[in-house]
C-alpha cells in the first residue's frame, strides 16, 4: 500500500525507506487505485495506527535527526508529522471529488508548500522558482527566475500537481516541474 511510514528509521536509527524504488511505489500506488473505497479507509487505517504507535516510541527522541527519502533527499525526522499532513491534503485532492485545496487548514496548507518547495530544491531537474505567497511567506528553489505568486491555495496545486488555479499569477511561461 502507498501508506507507508519513515518513523520506523527515526526510531531507531536504522535506514527504513518507504519504498525500494520509484517502480515499487508506482506499483502500489496503481494498486491501490484498483481498490474499492472501504478497502482503501481499512488501509489507511491501519497506517494511521502503525504511524501513529512509532510517533509513540518517538517519546523518547529520536536516534536520528534525518532520513533519507526517495524524493526529496534528506528530511527531518520532526517534519514527519507535517509530511503526513501533505500526503493526506494531496491525495486527497487526487481523489477528484467535490473536495478542493482551499478546504485544507491553512497550516496544513503552508506545510504543504514547505514540504512541495523542499523537494524542488533537491532535485536536479527543478526549474528556478521566486514563490510569493500573498499571505506573507517566500520561499526560492535554484536561481528563483521564475516568480510565481498568489494565495496558498493557488500555490499549492501549482507546486504540488502543476494545476494553474485561477488567481496564480506568474510571468511569461511557467516552467514543467518533476514529477514526484
Amino acid at each position: 500500500m502507498p501508506w507507508r511510514t519513515w518513523p520506523p528509521g527515526a526510531v531507531t536509527g536504522r535506514e527504513t525507506p518507504a519504498y525500494a524504488s520509484r517502480e515499487q511505489r508506482d506499483t502500489d500506488i496503481e494498486t491501490a487505485a484498483g481498490k474499492s473505497a472501504a478497502e482503501l479507509v481499512t488501509a489507511l487505517g491501519q497506517a494511521n495506527g502503525r504511524l501513529l504507535g512509532a510517533f509513540q516510541r518517538l517519546q523518547g527522541g529520536v536516534q536520528v535527526e534525518t532520513l533519507p527519502t526517495l524524493f526529496s533527499g534528506e528530511i527531518s525526522a520532526y517534519s514527519l508529522p507535517a509530511r503526513r499532513t501533505t500526503e493526506l491534503v494531496v491525495h486527497h485532492n487526487d481523489l477528484d471529488t467535490t473536495w478542493d485545496w482551499h478546504e485544507a487548514g491553512p497550516d496544513a496548507i503552508v506545510d504543504a508548500i514547505d514540504i512541495c518547495v523542499h523537494r524542488l530544491q533537491v532535485h536536479p531537474d527543478a526549474p528556478g522558482l521566486h514563490v510569493v505567497a500573498r499571505e506573507g511567506e517566500e520561499w526560492t528553489v535554484g536561481d528563483g527566475s521564475v516568480r510565481i505568486e498568489g494565495y496558498y491555495e493557488t500555490l499549492l496545486p501549482f507546486l504540488a500537481r502543476a494545476e494553474v488555479d485561477e488567481g496564480l499569477q506568474y510571468e511569461g511561461g511557467l516552467p514543467a516541474l518533476p514529477a514526484w
